[in-house]
């Protein structure tokens, strides 16, 4: 098995067609054919099926594709770290990013990240650990920095904290849940959550345990900031978000946060890698250009306390 036929079945996997995925790896669709054919010779077993509909990956193709993402993943890996022992200011790099990073700290970071590396390949998704987690365990991520419980992350991965904060509870301005000031008050209201295991808004939930209170009767499933945002606008619905975020003014137009007199938990965000995968020159500089930003943060919040 050659690093171009693992390619060439990994992006037939990822775009769905011999002819998408000849143009994103710049090929003729002739010679990415030939790739494949060559390493269904040598296995003797086919991978891709043609269709109307395009191509697809045969039962072994899939558990193929599964293991050749990883070596595919490792092998830029591997070509990045000689790149930067040669001093060369190239590289890639592919992270998931929780909103209430991406939307204070992440900025910044990114310019600095930016100064040092103009020319670098930059890959960036929303960090909600149930479709982050999978990308970071089969390589297509290099790093997750999410808020996440400690105890929803198994050994196979490395984590930090980066820093904590508590949550709180909005709802928009005009809303006639703005003067409550406990969870028993506004516990029948339709609340916005992720109440995935994986959540730490799963934490909240066990917060209304706490007190005395089931879980809410009226819960809406969401997991994207924008959509939370949308939905308080239009709606009394209220939602649990990190404090960080009343340093949004975006998110701040038209909501408010509700003055809960009951102690609420902490959301811890964490830096998340692969236990047998270190990060990339590339990599590790935006890692540090984030943490550099969240500490400048955090100085200049504490001088003007």
């Amino acid at each position: 098995m050659k690093y171009h036929q693992l390619k060439a079945l990994t992006t037939v996997a990822a775009t769905g067609s011999i002819r998408a995925a000849s143009r994103s790896l710049f090929l003729s669709q002739a010679a990415l054919t030939k790739a494949i054919r060559e390493l269904e010779d040598e296995l003797g077993l086919p991978l891709v099926i043609r269709s109307t509909h395009g191509a697809e990956l045969t039962e072994f193709g899939r558990k193929l594709n599964a293991r050749a993402q990883t070596i595919v993943s490792e092998m830029r890996r591997a070509q990045e770290d000689a790149a930067a022992m040669k001093g060369e200011l190239i590289g890639s790099v592919a992270a998931a990013i929780t909103p209430s990073i991406a939307l204070t700290q992440l900025p910044l970071a990114y310019r600095a990240f930016r100064h040092r590396m103009p020319n670098a390949k930059v890959t960036l998704q929303e960090g909600f650990l149930a479709t982050s987690l999978p990308r970071l365990r089969d390589g297509s991520l290099d790093f997750v920095v999410a808020a996440a419980p400690e105890d929803t992350l198994g050994a196979e991965f490395v984590h930090t904290e980066l820093y904590s904060v508590c949550m709180m509870v909005m709802t928009r301005s005009a809303s006639p849940h703005i003067r409550k000031t406990s969870l028993a008050e506004i516990h029948q209201a339709e609340w916005i959550l992720n109440p995935s295991v994986e959540s730490t808004n799963q934490q909240f939930l066990e917060c209304f345990q706490k007190y005395g209170l089931p879980p809410p009767p009226h819960i809406t499933a969401c997991s994207s900031a924008m959509i939370v945002h949308a939905l308080l606008q239009a709606s009394d619905a209220v939602a649990a978000v990190p404090a960080k975020m009343r340093e949004v003014e975006w998110f701040n137009s038209g909501i408010t946060s509700i003055p809960i007199q009951d102690p609420l938990p902490l959301m811890s965000f964490r830096l998340i890698t692969r236990r047998d995968s270190p990060l990339t020159p590339t990599a590790t500089l935006l890692v540090d250009c984030i943490k550099d930003a969240i500490h400048r943060q955090q100085s200049l919040s504490a001088s003007m306390l």
